[in-house]
């Protein structure tokens, strides 16, 4: 199966698939094409056999008809902006088809689909068209959808053909996969030579022009040179090269050959006169084909009069390879980088679509063989769209499935799930770097259409699984935060300036004992026990940000207090577990709650409190309850198993928060906090919370 899938739009005869064909070889297919012109049409199926029928029209094309493809190719129409035309640009009308605006289909398929990268040819002139709006509208709507748009104008004489044609070319890659930079080809090869391309035979008479035809030429050229313009027929050099072969008029006029070699020169079709007796000729469509790049196998079905006009409108197939070349270098250059805990998330989807069940974990993280969900789906939101990977349990595999078109995109086993999984749990074990890229990982999740390697952070559920309980029959989707045990232990709650809790400072404070205080150490128990030494001590005030701390009494009224008289403990003696730090609250009870009876007030608060900010809660954001990760936690162990908290019992999850966590210290440079200043006459100092799983 090809890697990557392209779309052939505007394709004429083929010639930016070819080029494309070229440079990916077997790792491209052609899953779609679109050519409104009957006889391009019968051109392109004379030398590309494929499975589908050519689609006319683009603007009655329904862009959900077009199968989903990795690359666009829009050799969109050039008359509208070209030099030697009326140079419309998007006012352009031919035969009904606004020619022009025809680009805008591209973006409106693309907008849908959001392939890898859309890849566009045209004139030169597209570039100043209308004092350069009109390619300023094209670069906008690309990057309007989420593209970085690079461009450059290339000339076909230095890819290794003898034709002087400039073209404007266009890559645009999707944003999560784009360069900082893209490199256009700057030439290959600029030795060739008409005689290069001429045929080694003599060529039909047919092909030689009459003297009358000759004398029209003449006496054309000489008006236009009478005016001072430079219109009129050329005869090139057999060592030279042509000038760019165009579609109408005086195209094939405009690169007349010299070429003595046919003697006989009687005519074969009606024209008047005679046939010249100076040997000049037309070029032959294949000697056409040549200047554009195109092999001699490309077959030639049709009259000469749509074979010139074909490769007149044509791109040079040589280019095409060179830039195509280029953006084959950037797409298969890894894209994905993460550390273990990021990788983690991914190795988590794999290996649930492996064993199809979502298993419950007690308060010690032990599997639960009895106590588990069917895994129905997972769903993804990715570049594309969003993405419903569906489990088949009767033919054990995963349908991918673009949920807003319900398009399938592809059908694997499960034990190309299980493969992926392992390899990815191997590489994330023995990764020596924090950072590492996975290239076998991320062919197969390119393979699944997945480019992203994290969910947002504001977004609590890392993953999105719709289960099946076997004793009900209910069916809900559920959103779970993934953290591992893979990695470097990862954070509940982030510290940031809105965590900041402050304190007024008490007793024998002055100037003095703030400076010393600020300069004494970094070590903040160092700190705090100056400060004690100075007769002071510190008392909750309030909160830095009234949203954390309207979403803290929103739990419970008393938290704010509870978590300032949890930091003093921690940033004054040190002890950093949450378990130890609520025993230190049950003994020295700062709130003052009756525990004659045995109530676990600090616990229960506390827990609860670190069960919202894993389901959902911010501290920057209002809290109004609603959870988001709303089935709970799912831990990859050490072991490379991954079970879930909370689905099955809330109780185990919030003991096992409690067990498993610990105070941090964060940058005081970052959040502003951990030096005494003065406010009013009266003194401050900010301590920060910031929580973190102990493995």
């Amino acid at each position: 199966m090809a890697k990557y899938k392209s779309i052939d739009l505007f394709a004429g005869i083929g010639g930016i698939r070819l080029g494309f064909e070229r440079a990916f070889g077997d790792e491209i297919s052609t899953v779609f094409a679109s050519e409104w012109d009957e006889y391009a049409q019968k051109t392109y199926l004379a030398n590309f056999k494929d499975d589908f029928d050519i689609a006319g029209d683009i603007t009655k094309i329904n862009e959900n008809d077009v199968p989903q493809f990795d690359i666009c190719l829009a050799g969109f129409p050039c008359q509208a902006f070209s030099l030697a035309g009326k140079r419309q640009g998007f006012d352009d009308n031919y035969k009904g088809l606004c020619r022009g605006t025809l680009f805008l289909d591209v973006a409106r398929i693309c907008e849908v689909h959001k392939p890898k990268v859309i890849f566009c040819e045209n004139v030169k002139g597209l570039k100043i068209h209308d004092r350069g709006r009109t390619f300023g509208i094209i670069k906008k709507t690309f990057q309007d959808l989420g593209y970085k748009v690079f461009s450059d104008i290339l000339n076909s004489k230095d890819f290794g053909v003898p034709q002087n044609r400039e073209r404007i070319y266009i890559v645009a890659f999707r944003n999560d996969i784009a360069p900082k930079k893209f490199d256009f080809p700057q030439g290959t090869d600029d030795t060739k030579r008409l005689r290069d391309i001429i045929e080694k035979k003599p060529v039909p008479a047919k092909y030689y022009l009459s003297d009358v035809y000759m004398a029209t030429l003449r006496r054309h050229k000489a008006r236009h040179e009478a005016k001072g313009n430079g219109f009129g027929y050329e005869i090139r050099e057999w060592d030279g090269i042509a000038g760019a072969i165009v579609c109408g008029g005086m195209g094939r006029e405009r690169n007349l050959l010299i070429d003595k070699r046919q003697k006989d020169l009687t005519p074969t079709t009606h024209i008047k006169g005679e046939v010249n007796k100076e040997g000049i000729r037309k070029m032959t469509p294949r000697e056409w084909a040549r200047l554009q790049g195109f092999p001699d196998t490309f077959n030639l079905p049709l009259a000469d009069v749509h074979l010139y006009k074909q490769f007149g409108n044509s791109v040079t197939v040589n280019v095409i390879e060179a830039i195509a070349k280029q953006i084959k270098e950037v797409l298969d250059m890894p894209k994905l980088s993460g550390n273990k805990g990021e990788w983690s998330e991914i190795y988590a989807f794999l290996r649930l679509l492996e064993i199809k069940k979502l298993y419950a974990a007690d308060a010690e993280l032990n599997k639960k063989d009895n106590m588990f969900y069917n895994i129905i789906n997972i769903i993804r939101t990715e570049p594309i769209g969003t993405l419903e990977f569906r489990i088949n349990r009767v033919d054990n595999t995963v349908t991918v499935i673009k949920t807003d078109t319900e398009d399938v995109l592809l059908t694997l086993s499960c034990n190309e799930f299980k493969t992926a999984a392992d390899n990815l749990y191997n590489e994330i074990i023995t990764a020596n770097k924090s950072s590492f890229e996975s290239q076998d990982t991320e062919n197969f999740l390119d393979h699944l259409n997945i480019s992203v390697l994290k969910a947002k952070s504001t977004d609590k559920a890392d993953i999105r699984i719709k289960i099946h309980d076997i004793n009900t029959g209910y069916e809900t989707v559920q959103g779970f935060s993934i953290k591992s045990r893979l990695g470097s232990p990862s954070t509940l709650v982030n510290a940031g300036k809105t965590t900041n809790f402050v304190f007024e400072v008490t007793g024998n404070i002055n100037d003095s004992v703030m400076y010393g205080f600020n300069t004494c150490s970094k070590k903040f128990k160092d700190r705090f026990e100056f400060l004690a030494g100075c007769d002071c001590d510190i008392e909750y005030y309030s909160m830095d940000n009234d949203i954390f701390e309207s979403n803290l009494q929103l739990i419970d009224g008393d938290l704010p207090k509870i978590c300032a008289d949890m930091l003093k403990e921690y940033y004054s003696s040190g002890v950093n577990t949450v378990k130890d730090s609520l025993e230190l609250l049950n003994i020295h009870n700062p709130i003052g709650y009756n525990l004659s009876k045995g109530h676990p007030f600090y616990e229960y608060k506390f827990k609860k409190f670190l069960a919202e900010c894993a389901l959902g809660m911010l501290p920057s954001k209002v809290w109004d309850g609603t959870a988001d990760a709303t089935g709970g936690y799912i831990i990859v162990r050490e072991d490379g198993e991954v079970l879930c908290y909370h689905l099955f019992n809330r109780n185990e999850f919030e003991t096992y928060l409690i067990n498993n966590t610990k105070f941090e210290t964060a940058s005081t440079s970052r959040h502003e906090f951990g030096s005494i200043y003065k406010e009013n006459g009266k003194y401050y100092v900010k301590l920060n919370l910031q929580v973190r799983f102990i493995k």
